[in-house]
């Protein structure tokens, strides 16, 4: 009896069988796969949605003075500090992410310090004072602070920009904010002038750069403002 129909045929069909289950295999996986990019998808942010701050929420008075700057921090504390910064600025973003929380638990929610912020939107940076109307019209709402956090976490995101305000609209919405209100603030310049008188004065007393603070009449940066507050609250 001939043995080469029986071997050729036992042969094609353990082959055929194990190719199908191999294409099966392979169609199951790239199922899981397109699956699996299709959720990783849905949870991204979109092109509008930031990063919310996962800080907690300062615990201390907000406002603003009597010139029109925001403050956090008690109208009495003994020691004030004006910090002149550009929401495009990077040493100004690093600040507010890495020294900021620490000067803010340790100083302005003891009631020691008060904090104000002062615009200094800086001409080279395209988007700093449309970034700096965003979080006035923000306080227009009460989150002032909350904008002035979002806009330093996703400073990446918006600084390029040829156009930001549908940005900044998006982290309005996002915080919770009335969106239209918002951006008929953006739209009609509402802090326009308030900002440009802003960096009026922050030239005037020759600021030399973002992000600086003065404590009793004295300039210092970043790296040398919990020092410079220690040195205040001493003098008290």
């Amino acid at each position: 009896m001939s043995t080469r129909p029986s071997r050729g045929r036992a042969v094609r069909p353990r082959r055929n069988a194990n190719t199908r289950y191999i294409f099966i295999a392979a169609g199951v996986l790239a199922i899981i796969g397109i699956i699996a990019v299709s959720a990783l998808a849905l949870n991204q942010p979109s092109a509008l949605e930031g990063r919310t701050p996962d800080l907690t929420p300062i615990n201390a008075p907000t406002g603003r003075t009597a010139d029109g700057y925001y403050f956090k921090g008690q109208e009495s504390a003994p020691v004030v500090v004006v910090e002149y910064a550009d929401f495009q600025c990077p040493a100004c973003a690093q600040y507010a992410s890495r020294i900021a929380p620490s000067i803010d638990a340790q100083y302005v929610e003891t009631g020691q310090v008060r904090m104000i912020y002062h615009e200094m939107p800086l001409r080279q940076h395209a988007n700093a004072f449309p970034a700096a109307e965003a979080a006035r019209c923000a306080g227009d709402q009460n989150a002032f602070w909350q904008m002035h956090d979002m806009l330093f976490l996703n400073q990446a995101q918006w600084q390029s920009l040829a156009q930001p305000a549908g940005q900044f609209a998006g982290y309005a919405a996002q915080i919770g904010l009335d969106r239209a209100a918002f951006e008929r603030c953006m739209s009609d310049g509402t802090h326009r002038s308030a900002i440009q008188a802003a960096q009026a004065e922050a030239d005037a007393l020759q600021i030399p750069g973002t992000p600086t603070f003065i404590i009793n009449g004295q300039q210092y940066d970043a790296g040398q403002i919990q020092q410079a507050i220690d040195a205040a609250l001493a003098g008290q």
